[in-house]
């Protein structure tokens, strides 16, 4: 290949952090889904706070939308655990994609999937969305003339001339006396 290699620490770098972030939030997450089901002041304070509402007369309706709450708190917090594990593997795969030469636009499309799937403005995804950006836009530098002009076939060495005789003779290269400005 003509091109050299792109340096990737600074995908690798937001990947990493986006991947601590993550798991940070599972943990957060975790805590507080044990913290409500264990805390009878925290289901207590729900339940005043609901019998405080004029609209509501019925002691049973009280117990069924406590229960429904708890139930759906419980449901909501292994759902966006679940999202944010399937981002936190997206985000793994990414950067293991970076350490390997010419991945960089598969480990792109890792990060926006992970970055989807760890919320759409969160600070993580956003994290992602960097990184993915990096690896589009970011594109290997061509090496020097002479290594280019290495691989023309048109610069090889063969028996009748050589390397450089076809450079300097080479009616594209320009001369001393070669100027835009000639007499008509």
């Amino acid at each position: 290949m003509n091109q050299d290699t792109v340096n990737r620490a600074g995908e690798k770098v937001l990947g990493i952090i986006g991947i601590v972030f993550n798991i940070l939030v599972m943990a957060l997450i975790g805590v507080v889904m044990a913290g409500y089901s264990t805390m009878p002041e925290m289901q207590q304070f729900m339940e005043d706070e609901i019998l405080a509402d004029p609209t509501i007369t019925n002691p049973e309706d009280v117990q069924v939308m406590l229960d429904m709450m708890s139930s759906g708190f419980n449901v909501m917090g292994w759902v966006m655990i679940a999202l944010l594990g399937l981002s936190t593997i997206l985000a793994i795969v990414a950067v293991a994609n970076l350490r390997k030469k010419g991945n960089a636009s598969a480990a792109g499309v890792f990060f926006i999937i992970g970055g989807l799937f760890a919320g759409l403005l969160s600070l993580t995804s956003i994290l992602f969305y960097i990184a993915a950006i990096m690896c589009f836009v970011r594109k290997p530098g061509r090496q020097n003339n002479q290594k280019l002009r290495d691989d023309d076939f048109k610069y090889q060495e063969d028996q009748y001339r050589s390397k450089e005789d076809s450079l300097t003779s080479d009616p594209t290269t320009r001369t001393e006396n070669d100027t835009p400005y000639r007499p008509l």
